[in-house]
């Protein structure tokens, strides 16, 4: 008699402490190998399920031990993995008990590196078990197809005393297809009598819906049945629980030279109940991981609520799949996105109609409603509400596909959740937009004056997605001489408080440009302001333009800004050699002024440091860079408003230099003599 196969046990990345305590535990019942982790694959090659039985353990050491698994095909008769996790690989792994059975792959943290033996003897043994197993079922199988032995007596005269206490079913079927034997196993799983069940056809075990492919499967050749060696046929036992057995047919000759029918007969229902429950637990999981990924995705709320919907419709076998969301100020419902089986369609009449007084009802009660199916397995609904912080935000309703699993009340109650979440988290950004824009508003003229003679252009892009307000802010005006004011400027710091800031000085100058444009007058006065209030500092460029004179004549001060810009006619640059202190933090300051001319087709432009220092302090461009970005740009021919194209143009380069550096606010101002 040969002796039995000596299991391995194959080390992979695993310490030399580690190793010797498995060699301690296992050296009697295994043969131990340490391995490279190149060398796993080549160790464990062959067919599944008849390769020399191992046991891999792969250790902390190695970078990419799910692909390792995944390469070495584990089994449970033959072939089982450990892993051994760290807090920096435990994310990785943790796919592993939702792609392989316990009996196949094992995850164990290195916090717990003293289980490693334990757990390896029990998997060995494991293996072991299923190998004596599947050993009983081949030896069982060769004794029946070979026919020796086999009469047309019951029980246990018809298989003898082997097949009789084998772990698995057998049964004999006659040329109808009728019962004409079967051993205790069979009798078992099938809850037959003796002779009550003698003749009775094996087809009336199973639903009518069920019986053309079990006919089929028995028919086949073999080579045939070869592709579907595992098909499995769904009962109704007669205690009302529900069976699924395993059928494998073979074709042999009884000691009359007959032919008949033998069947093995395995019950796999607690295999197939665990292998459904898994599929629906990482269908579900990865139901929650697209929902996360799409209530949290940029782009407008309907879109991305339609992309949940339709997973759900996906993952859950749903007919269709539902949210409303609650509508101010009534509080009533407005359907919000809608998705139904097999269809790209975003709106479906027929589902919102049917659905629309389930989510009323469940919108009143503020707790799940599912609607039990009707008899027969039809399709029904299931509604959760969509409640976040206490507050009820919407619902979600589901039409529930027929025999929909138990678990799907659960899947919709955590989606729901997650988009409850997202539905309030965009409703509090759009009402904190909404606060940034009334705050902004006053911050800027709700629109530029025509000047006769002159082209005036501005743009102003906050940093942000409009959440913030900042401290950038020009203003145009004519003041009571029939001067015109044009004042560019920043102030420190972002949101409320520098909005404050930015309202007082914008209106500090336009009051003291009523009584005289005067840079001295004018500065003088924001300067207390600012120190009055013990504010932030400010920088600006104030500019009072005169435009009686030919050419018109430009009085500029600069109140530590960034120095303006003059685009000649021709095209060149130049940076105008303005300077002066800030205002807000020293008190009695002088600013100089510069006077120059600015001729026809000539165009200041004022900007702040939002182009020189849009990625921060640490990373700037020059003014100088801009001066020759200006002059390279062409104008377009003729008598256009060369003033925002010019502003248009430096808008969009700073956006392309700084792309997703960009950290400031930027504002533009450019003023073209016609």
């Amino acid at each position: 008699m040969s002796q039995p196969t000596r299991s391995r046990v194959l080390l992979a990345g695993v310490f030399p402490e580690v190793v010797a305590a498995l060699r301690s535990e296992l050296g009697q019942v295994a043969d131990l190998r340490e391995i490279a982790a190149e060398e796993v694959v080549a160790h464990t090659e062959g067919v599944p399920g008849e390769r020399h039985p191992t046991l891999v353990v792969l250790g902390r050491r190695l970078p990419a031990q799910v692909g390792l698994v995944h390469a070495v095909r584990p089994h449970p008769a033959d072939l089982a993995v450990i892993a051994v996790s760290t807090p920096g690989t435990a994310a990785k792994l943790a796919t592993l008990p939702l792609l392989f059975s316990s009996d196949r792959a094992r995850l164990l943290p290195d916090t717990h590196i003293d289980r490693l033996p334990r757990l390896a003897t029990e998997m060995l043994r494991s293996m072991a078990r299923r190998r004596t197993y599947s050993a009983g079922l081949a030896a069982a199988q060769r004794q029946l197809t070979s026919g020796a032995g086999i009469s047309r007596q019951l029980g246990d005269h018809l298989f003898g005393e082997f097949l009789t206490q084998a772990p698995v079913g057998a049964l004999m079927l006659d040329d109808s297809g009728a019962l004409a034997a079967w051993n205790h196993k069979a009798a078992e799983i099938l809850s037959l009598s003796d002779p009550a069940s003698l003749s009775r056809p094996l087809a009336s075990f199973f639903p009518a819906s069920a019986r053309a492919r079990l006919a089929h499967h028995i028919a086949a050749p073999g080579e045939e049945r070869a592709a579907d060696p595992d098909a499995v046929f769904e009962r109704v036992r007669p205690d009302g629980g529900d069976q699924a057995l395993r059928l494998a047919p073979q074709q042999v000759l009884d000691t009359e030279g007959h032919q008949r029918t033998l069947l093995l007969v395995e019950d796999v229902t607690a295999r197939l109940r665990a292998e459904r429950l898994l599929a629906e637990r990482t269908s579900q999981a990865l139901l929650s991981a697209e929902v996360a990924a799409a209530i949290t995705a940029p782009g407008p709320l309907d879109e991305r609520l339609h992309r949940c919907v339709r997973a759900a419709v996906n993952r859950l076998h749903a007919t269709s799949a539902c949210v409303w969301t609650v509508r101010s100020p009534d509080g009533g419902l407005q359907h919000a996105a809608c998705a139904t089986a097999g269809s790209d369609e975003a709106d479906a009449p027929d589902h919102v109609a049917a659905a629309q007084s389930l989510a009323r009802d469940i919108a009143a009660a503020r707790r799940p409603l599912p609607v039990t199916p009707a008899a027969g397995g039809e399709a029904g609904f299931i509604g959760h509400p969509l409640v976040s912080g206490g507050e009820l935000i919407g619902v979600l309703t589901l039409g529930t596909a027929p025999h929909a699993p138990g678990t799907t009340a659960d899947a919709v109650g955590n989606i729901a959740d997650q988009i409850a979440v997202g539905i309030q988290q965009d409703q509090l950004l759009e009402r904190l937009r909404s606060t940034a824009r009334a705050l902004a508003g006053p911050l800027l003229p709700p629109h530029l004056p025509a000047l006769p003679g002159f082209g005036l252009a501005a743009r102003y892009h906050p940093f942000g997605s409009g959440l913030q307000i900042g401290g950038d802010f020009y203003d145009v005006f004519t003041a009571p001489d029939g001067r015109h004011v044009v004042v560019l400027g920043d102030v420190c710091g972002k949101g409320p408080a520098a909005a404050a800031i930015t309202g007082l000085v914008r209106h500090t100058l336009w009051t003291a440009a009523q009584y005289t444009t005067d840079p001295a007058h004018v500065l003088t006065l924001v300067d207390h302001a600012l120190r009055r209030e013990n504010t932030p500092f400010c920088t600006l460029v104030y500019a009072v333009l005169d435009p009686v004179p030919t050419p018109a004549r430009l009085h500029l001060v600069s109140a530590g800004h960034p120095p303006p810009l003059l685009r000649r006619a021709d095209g060149t640059t130049e940076l105008l050699d303005v300077r002066g202190p800030l205002l807000g933090a020293f008190g009695n300051v002088h600013h100089p002024v510069a006077e120059i001319d600015l001729r026809p087709g000539e165009t200041l432009v004022l900007y702040t440091d939002g182009f020189t220092e849009g990625a921060g302090p640490h990373n700037q461009r020059e003014p100088e860079d801009l001066a020759a970005l200006l002059a390279k740009h062409e104008l377009p021919a003729g008598p256009g408003d060369h003033a925002d194209h010019i502003v248009a143009a430096l808008m969009a380069e700073a956006h392309t230099w700084w792309g997703r550096r960009l950290r400031d606010d930027l504002a533009v101002l450019a003023l073209t003599a016609r």
